[in-house]
Formats: C-alpha cells, structure tokens, sequence
C-alpha cells in the first residue's frame, strides 16, 4: 500500500464523499495500471496463502506451468498442478517457507520436441491488511516462475565451448608434460639393452639402476594421466544455499595456525548481512585453500598479511583474497589459471586451474591483479539467487 493511500485510510472518516470517490478512481486506476503490467510481465506470478489456495495469479504462470486442470483464483494448488514433483516442492514450500527465507528449485518438462526450463522461486511476505482481513490464513506465498530454457541452452553452448578450449589447452600440456618421462624411459632402455650386449648376462644388482629410474618415470607418467582426468572431468557439484561466511570463517580457522608458522597475519573484514548463496562447501573451500597456498608461497621467508574479504555487491557477492607478497608480472598473470602452468620448482600446475573449474561451476567469476613486490589480489564473484534478492529487498526497500 502506498504512502498517499496509507494516510487516506488512516483517517477515512473525516474524508468527504467526493474526497472518498477521487480515492477510489484513484486506486481504481492504480490497480488497473498494475493489473496490466501484471498480465504482461514474461515473469509467472502466484500468489496462494498458508493454506495453499490461489489468491491471484497471471497468464504467465498458466502458460508456463503444466497443469492438469485451469488455474483460478480461488483454486487449491494441490489440485491443479500437473506434475508431481513441482507440486511436491510448491506445497512444501507453503508449509515451510518464512518470511526470513527463500526458495529456489528448477525444473525440466518435456515441451514439444524441446525440453522446457522452469525456475521456481518462493517468498513470504504479510500483507498490511491481513489483520483487518484475513486473520486465519498466515504468511502470503509468492511463487516466481521464470522460464530460463534459453539461459541453460546458451550456457550449455558456452560450457561446451569452453571444455573444448580448456580440453585443447590440458592436450597440449600433457603432450609437452609426456614428452620428458617418455624420452627417459627410452635412454634407460637402450642403456639396459647395451649392457646385455656387452655382458651377455646381467643380475638384478646390475640392472636395478635402470629399473629403478624406468620404474619412476612410469609411476611420473601415472600422475600426469591422473591429473589429466582431473581436469577434464565434469566435477560432483551439489549447491545449497549457504551461509558464505561461516564458509570462509572455518577456512580461515583451518589456516590460522599455519599461517602463523610462517609469520603471516590473517586479517578479516567480512560483510554483514550478506543473502546465503547457493555453493557447495567443501568445493568451495578446496579452492580457496589452493589461492590461499599460493599466498603462503608468494610470502614465504618474509611473512606478511592475506586480507580476506566479503561483501556484497549488487547482484553478487564477492570474495577477495589479498597476500602482500612478491606478486607477478604480466606474462604470469595471463597464464596462471592454464593446465600444468606453475612457477615452481615442484607442483602439478592444476592447482589454480581446480579454482577456476570451481568457481564456473557456481556459475561465478574469477579474477586476479597483482604487482611485483605489492603483492596479488584474487577476487571470485558469485551471483545471489533470485529468492535471496526478493528477501534483500524486503527487508531493506530502496
């Protein structure tokens, strides 16, 4: 209810009759506006009580949702809703969801010959007249249905094109990486070979100095193919909503004690009142503990500070980590993120790559700056679900 409506009912009875009908074509007009856009919007919108029961709705939601009978004001949702699991989750979600917390689940229906995309999202909120009106029926639920076909269609083309040039890129690499061990394994052959030739007769003393460097070069060709897997296998993500602080709190907790044994000062300024995102925790974790070795790494023998940061921006939320130490120069930073890349003496080189599987994977961003003798910045940024934003804006209305 708007401000101007708000006062006029405060205090309706000391309004006029002509006063009262210059309010009602005024709202008439308001709800007609409204109405319109409301039917227009390519968002579907439900809008049921506690109880399940169909308050409004527009042509969106009829469209968009499978039904086994017409959707109506007035209709229960348990009645009308034409697949199983979608009614699952929306009558689940009446019953659960408060007006703190959102929802959000997407769904897959066969339309046509094509497979149609549905997100779900749900919020709660009370309507300022329920008191006067509706004592009964609880918490109004909102239902947002967005069709994000297209969105998963065109992020599917581009994951496609992307493994594609990432599964290139760990080719070549392995190639460059195979070559080595290969050539050794083939030297120690041909050196075994030639002693036979000149002692007709070898015991195992004698060729174990061969072996033994066959031997490793095999198990060096291991590694390289199970690193290979690694990088071009799709990853076991599973996304919940979660409280992203609390992630990087057990993080920093975990590191605090090695950190310090290396005279390296932690220092916290994380956000508040950030909306959950949807992550999984032990991924996410696992790449900030590789940015976070690699900080380690770039202060080793000198200490310094990481600076580990949250905060909300728009849409997103972002996560950087700052290390103080000998930074990097441009052709470095252009290449840390490729498969077997490292600029040191021991490593796979797939550790920053693991980050940057991870963080596409939460269909986030990642990017890096950095200055020789300064010191290097990693920033991930990850989107805020749709449900969080509907509660952000709730709870603090622009």
């Amino acid at each position: 209810m708007n401000k101007f409506i708000r006062r006029a009912f405060n205090k309706i009875e000391k309004l006029s009759t002509d006063e009262i009908k210059t309010l009602v074509r005024y709202q008439a007009s308001e709800n007609e506006l409204l109405g319109n856009v409301f039917q227009k919007i390519d968002i579907g919108v439900i809008v049921s009580n506690g109880k399940g029961r169909v308050l409004t709705c527009n042509d969106t939601a009829k469209r968009l949702i499978p039904l086994s009978r017409p959707l109506s004001e007035g209709t229960s949702l348990k009645y009308v809703l034409g697949d199983q699991d979608l009614a699952n989750f929306m009558l689940q979600a009446i019953e659960t969801t408060s007006a703190e917390e959102g929802v959000e689940k997407e769904f897959n229906f066969q339309h046509g010959d094509r497979v149609r995309t549905l997100c779900i999202s749900v919020s709660a909120f009370i309507s300022e007249l329920d008191p006067v009106f509706d004592q009964d029926t609880g918490n109004r639920i909102l239902f947002l249905v967005r069709d994000i076909s297209e969105e998963k269609r065109q992020e599917s083309r581009l994951h496609r094109s992307e493994s594609l040039a990432s599964l290139t890129t760990v080719a070549a690499g392995v190639a460059h990486e195979i070559k080595n061990p290969l050539a050794s394994i083939g030297i120690h052959l041909q050196l075994l070979r030639k002693a036979f030739q000149r002692k007709k007769h070898l015991t195992l003393a004698d060729a174990s100095r061969y072996l033994d460097i066959i031997d490793e070069e095999i198990e060096r060709l291991n590694g390289i193919v199970v690193d290979f897997l690694f990088a071009v296998r799709p990853m076991d993500v599973r996304l919940r909503l979660e409280n992203l602080n609390s992630v990087i709190e057990d993080v920093c907790s975990f590191v605090s004690y090695e950190l310090s044994g290396h005279n390296i000062t932690i220092n916290r300024q994380l956000g508040e009142f950030l909306p959950k995102i949807r992550l999984d925790e032990n991924l996410l974790k696992q790449a900030l503990l590789n940015i976070i070795k690699n900080a380690m790494n770039a202060m080793e023998g000198h200490g310094g500070t990481l600076t580990v940061a949250t905060k909300l921006m728009g849409d997103h939320v972002t996560i950087s980590l700052s290390d103080t130490g000998v930074g990097m120069d441009e052709v470095t930073l252009a290449k840390i993120f490729e498969p077997y890349f490292t600029t040191k003496s021991s490593g796979s080189g797939l550790g920053l790559t693991m980050v940057f599987k991870v963080v596409k994977e939460h269909l986030g961003e990642i990017s890096v700056s950095s200055k020789k003798g300064v010191g290097t910045t990693f920033t991930i940024t990850l989107p805020v679900p749709t449900s969080e934003r509907l509660a952000l804006e709730e709870a603090y209305p622009s």
